[in-house]
Protein backbone atom coordinates (compact mmCIF):
# COMPACT_ATOMS: atom_id res chain seq x y z
CA UNK A 1 0.00 0.00 0.00
CA UNK A 2 2.48 2.37 0.76
CA UNK A 3 4.45 1.31 -2.19
CA UNK A 4 1.56 2.24 -4.53
CA UNK A 5 1.30 5.44 -2.44
CA UNK A 6 4.52 6.34 -2.85
CA UNK A 7 4.31 5.46 -7.01
CA UNK A 8 1.11 7.88 -7.14
CA UNK A 9 3.19 10.68 -5.57
CA UNK A 10 5.86 10.69 -8.11
CA UNK A 11 3.09 10.60 -10.96
CA UNK A 12 1.68 13.37 -9.74
CA UNK A 13 5.01 15.25 -9.17
CA UNK A 14 6.27 14.44 -12.75
CA UNK A 15 2.43 15.29 -14.28
CA UNK A 16 3.04 19.30 -12.09
CA UNK A 17 6.29 18.98 -13.50
CA UNK A 18 5.52 18.80 -17.09
CA UNK A 19 2.59 21.09 -16.65
CA UNK A 20 4.65 23.67 -15.02
CA UNK A 21 7.70 23.40 -17.96
CA UNK A 22 4.97 23.59 -20.64
CA UNK A 23 3.44 26.95 -19.29
CA UNK A 24 7.00 28.43 -18.75
CA UNK A 25 7.78 27.52 -22.07
CA UNK A 26 4.99 28.57 -24.41
CA UNK A 27 5.37 32.32 -22.35
CA UNK A 28 8.62 32.32 -23.55
CA UNK A 29 7.78 33.55 -27.06
CA UNK A 30 10.58 35.67 -29.01
CA UNK A 31 8.82 39.24 -30.01
CA UNK A 32 8.49 37.45 -34.14
CA UNK A 33 6.31 34.32 -32.74
CA UNK A 34 4.38 36.75 -30.71
CA UNK A 35 3.63 39.02 -33.54
CA UNK A 36 2.33 35.56 -35.58
CA UNK A 37 0.58 34.10 -32.91
CA UNK A 38 -1.44 37.58 -32.33
CA UNK A 39 -1.78 37.36 -36.24
CA UNK A 40 -3.24 33.58 -36.54
CA UNK A 41 -5.41 33.60 -33.39
CA UNK A 42 -7.71 36.67 -32.94
CA UNK A 43 -10.98 36.94 -35.30
CA UNK A 44 -13.88 39.73 -35.28
CA UNK A 45 -16.92 38.03 -35.09
CA UNK A 46 -18.98 41.25 -35.93
CA UNK A 47 -18.16 44.76 -36.84
CA UNK A 48 -16.99 47.11 -34.11
CA UNK A 49 -16.33 43.94 -31.74
CA UNK A 50 -13.38 43.34 -30.35
CA UNK A 51 -10.74 40.87 -31.75
CA UNK A 52 -11.59 37.32 -29.69
CA UNK A 53 -9.41 34.05 -30.18
CA UNK A 54 -10.86 30.55 -30.01
CA UNK A 55 -9.78 27.40 -28.63
CA UNK A 56 -11.37 23.83 -27.69
CA UNK A 57 -12.71 23.88 -23.85
CA UNK A 58 -13.55 20.15 -24.25
CA UNK A 59 -11.65 17.11 -24.77
CA UNK A 60 -11.10 16.45 -28.53
CA UNK A 61 -12.31 13.11 -29.91
CA UNK A 62 -10.82 12.25 -34.23
CA UNK A 63 -12.44 10.04 -35.98
CA UNK A 64 -10.83 9.15 -39.93
CA UNK A 65 -13.46 8.76 -42.04
CA UNK A 66 -13.01 7.70 -46.14
CA UNK A 67 -9.52 6.56 -47.84
CA UNK A 68 -7.95 4.83 -44.35
CA UNK A 69 -4.71 4.03 -46.30
CA UNK A 70 -1.53 3.45 -43.81
CA UNK A 71 -0.01 6.40 -44.38
CA UNK A 72 -2.94 8.89 -43.64
CA UNK A 73 -4.10 6.99 -40.64
CA UNK A 74 -0.16 7.36 -39.68
CA UNK A 75 -0.12 10.85 -40.21
CA UNK A 76 -3.37 11.88 -38.69
CA UNK A 77 -2.10 9.85 -35.52
CA UNK A 78 1.29 10.87 -35.25
CA UNK A 79 0.08 14.72 -35.25
CA UNK A 80 -2.83 14.31 -33.10
CA UNK A 81 -0.31 12.91 -30.63
CA UNK A 82 2.07 15.34 -31.38
CA UNK A 83 -0.31 18.19 -30.34
CA UNK A 84 -1.40 16.25 -27.29
CA UNK A 85 2.55 16.31 -26.14
CA UNK A 86 2.60 19.65 -27.09
CA UNK A 87 -0.41 20.97 -25.00
CA UNK A 88 -1.35 18.28 -22.78
CA UNK A 89 -4.60 18.32 -23.92
CA UNK A 90 -7.28 15.49 -23.70
CA UNK A 91 -6.84 14.33 -27.20
CA UNK A 92 -7.89 10.92 -28.44
CA UNK A 93 -8.90 8.15 -31.48
CA UNK A 94 -12.12 7.44 -31.17
CA UNK A 95 -14.16 4.74 -33.39
CA UNK A 96 -17.66 5.74 -31.64
CA UNK A 97 -19.69 7.97 -34.48
CA UNK A 98 -21.54 9.31 -31.43
CA UNK A 99 -18.59 11.03 -30.02
CA UNK A 100 -16.42 12.17 -32.34
CA UNK A 101 -15.71 16.14 -32.60
CA UNK A 102 -12.94 16.09 -34.71
CA UNK A 103 -13.56 14.63 -38.76
CA UNK A 104 -11.01 13.66 -40.91
CA UNK A 105 -12.20 12.83 -44.10
CA UNK A 106 -10.10 11.67 -47.07
CA UNK A 107 -11.53 11.20 -50.39
CA UNK A 108 -10.46 10.71 -54.17
CA UNK A 109 -13.26 12.59 -55.81
CA UNK A 110 -15.48 15.70 -55.05
CA UNK A 111 -18.53 13.71 -54.31
CA UNK A 112 -16.90 12.01 -51.48
CA UNK A 113 -17.38 14.93 -49.58
CA UNK A 114 -21.20 15.72 -50.17
CA UNK A 115 -21.80 13.73 -46.54
CA UNK A 116 -19.47 16.54 -44.62
CA UNK A 117 -19.93 20.00 -46.22
CA UNK A 118 -22.53 22.62 -45.49
CA UNK A 119 -24.12 22.61 -48.58
CA UNK A 120 -24.17 19.34 -49.12
CA UNK A 121 -22.10 19.56 -52.64
CA UNK A 122 -19.11 17.94 -53.69
CA UNK A 123 -15.76 19.65 -52.80
CA UNK A 124 -13.93 21.30 -55.47
CA UNK A 125 -10.78 22.69 -53.65
CA UNK A 126 -8.53 20.18 -52.69
CA UNK A 127 -8.89 20.81 -49.14
CA UNK A 128 -11.33 22.61 -46.95
CA UNK A 129 -11.95 22.83 -43.21
CA UNK A 130 -14.88 24.36 -40.90
CA UNK A 131 -14.90 24.84 -37.22
CA UNK A 132 -18.54 24.80 -35.44
CA UNK A 133 -17.81 27.41 -32.39
CA UNK A 134 -20.35 28.59 -29.61
CA UNK A 135 -21.17 32.52 -28.54
CA UNK A 136 -18.31 32.03 -25.83
CA UNK A 137 -15.77 31.12 -28.81
CA UNK A 138 -15.36 27.18 -27.41
CA UNK A 139 -14.37 25.40 -30.46
CA UNK A 140 -16.90 22.28 -29.90
CA UNK A 141 -16.28 20.69 -33.60
CA UNK A 142 -14.34 20.73 -36.87
CA UNK A 143 -14.32 18.81 -39.45
CA UNK A 144 -11.09 18.23 -42.37
CA UNK A 145 -11.53 17.74 -45.98
CA UNK A 146 -8.79 16.54 -48.05
CA UNK A 147 -9.22 15.22 -51.29
CA UNK A 148 -5.71 13.42 -52.06
CA UNK A 149 -5.93 13.34 -56.07
CA UNK A 150 -5.54 17.00 -55.68
CA UNK A 151 -1.86 16.56 -54.36
CA UNK A 152 0.80 15.89 -56.16
CA UNK A 153 3.13 13.80 -53.89
CA UNK A 154 2.10 12.17 -50.25
CA UNK A 155 4.23 15.34 -48.92
CA UNK A 156 1.83 17.68 -50.21
CA UNK A 157 -0.92 15.56 -48.68
CA UNK A 158 0.85 15.14 -45.59
CA UNK A 159 1.23 18.91 -45.33
CA UNK A 160 -2.43 19.82 -46.01
CA UNK A 161 -3.26 16.84 -43.24
CA UNK A 162 -1.35 19.08 -40.30
CA UNK A 163 -2.01 22.50 -41.74
CA UNK A 164 -6.39 21.13 -41.55
CA UNK A 165 -5.81 20.06 -38.09
CA UNK A 166 -3.49 23.18 -37.02
CA UNK A 167 -6.46 25.43 -38.32
CA UNK A 168 -9.09 23.29 -36.61
CA UNK A 169 -7.64 23.87 -33.19
CA UNK A 170 -7.94 27.73 -33.66
CA UNK A 171 -5.00 28.97 -35.79
CA UNK A 172 -7.88 29.80 -38.64
CA UNK A 173 -5.40 33.22 -39.76
CA UNK A 174 -3.06 32.96 -42.31
CA UNK A 175 0.50 34.50 -41.70
CA UNK A 176 2.80 36.30 -44.28
CA UNK A 177 5.06 36.67 -41.57
CA UNK A 178 6.05 32.79 -41.00
CA UNK A 179 6.92 32.39 -44.58
CA UNK A 180 8.36 28.79 -43.33
CA UNK A 181 5.56 27.65 -40.63
CA UNK A 182 2.70 25.59 -40.21
CA UNK A 183 0.84 28.44 -40.50
CA UNK A 184 1.57 29.53 -43.67
CA UNK A 185 -0.79 28.21 -46.55
CA UNK A 186 1.30 28.66 -49.05
CA UNK A 187 4.73 27.01 -46.96
CA UNK A 188 5.18 23.45 -48.07
CA UNK A 189 7.19 22.96 -45.07
CA UNK A 190 5.47 19.80 -43.50
CA UNK A 191 8.03 19.64 -40.19
CA UNK A 192 7.18 21.25 -37.15
CA UNK A 193 9.69 23.53 -35.43
CA UNK A 194 10.36 24.90 -32.42
CA UNK A 195 8.78 28.63 -33.87
CA UNK A 196 5.23 26.17 -34.27
CA UNK A 197 5.55 24.24 -30.91
CA UNK A 198 5.63 27.51 -28.65
CA UNK A 199 2.82 29.30 -30.72
CA UNK A 200 0.44 26.17 -30.26
CA UNK A 201 1.89 25.78 -26.42
CA UNK A 202 0.95 29.19 -26.04
CA UNK A 203 -2.29 29.16 -27.21
CA UNK A 204 -3.46 26.12 -25.26
CA UNK A 205 -1.84 27.46 -21.94
CA UNK A 206 -4.68 26.74 -19.27
CA UNK A 207 -4.88 30.46 -18.60
CA UNK A 208 -5.61 31.31 -21.89
CA UNK A 209 -9.43 31.22 -22.04
CA UNK A 210 -11.80 31.25 -25.39
CA UNK A 211 -13.16 34.56 -26.08
CA UNK A 212 -10.30 36.45 -24.60
CA UNK A 213 -9.08 39.38 -26.38
CA UNK A 214 -5.30 40.66 -27.20
CA UNK A 215 -5.04 42.65 -24.11
CA UNK A 216 -6.12 40.35 -21.88
CA UNK A 217 -3.76 37.60 -22.87
CA UNK A 218 -0.93 40.22 -23.25
CA UNK A 219 -0.99 39.80 -19.47
CA UNK A 220 -0.35 36.33 -19.53
CA UNK A 221 2.58 36.03 -22.09
CA UNK A 222 5.55 38.04 -22.13
CA UNK A 223 7.92 38.07 -24.73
Amino acid sequence: MIKLLDTLKLKLILFLFVAISIDAYAQKLTENEKTVFDEIVYKRKKVGEYETLSKWAIPIRYKIYGDTSSYLVKEVDSFFNLIKKITSYDIKKTDNADEENFTIVFGTKPGDFKEYTLSKAPLEAAASYRKRVTSNSEIKRAHSLINTKKFRDRINIKNAVKKNIIKGLGFENDSKLAPNSIFNTKSDNYKIEDFDIHIISALYLQAIKPGMTRDEVDKILNP
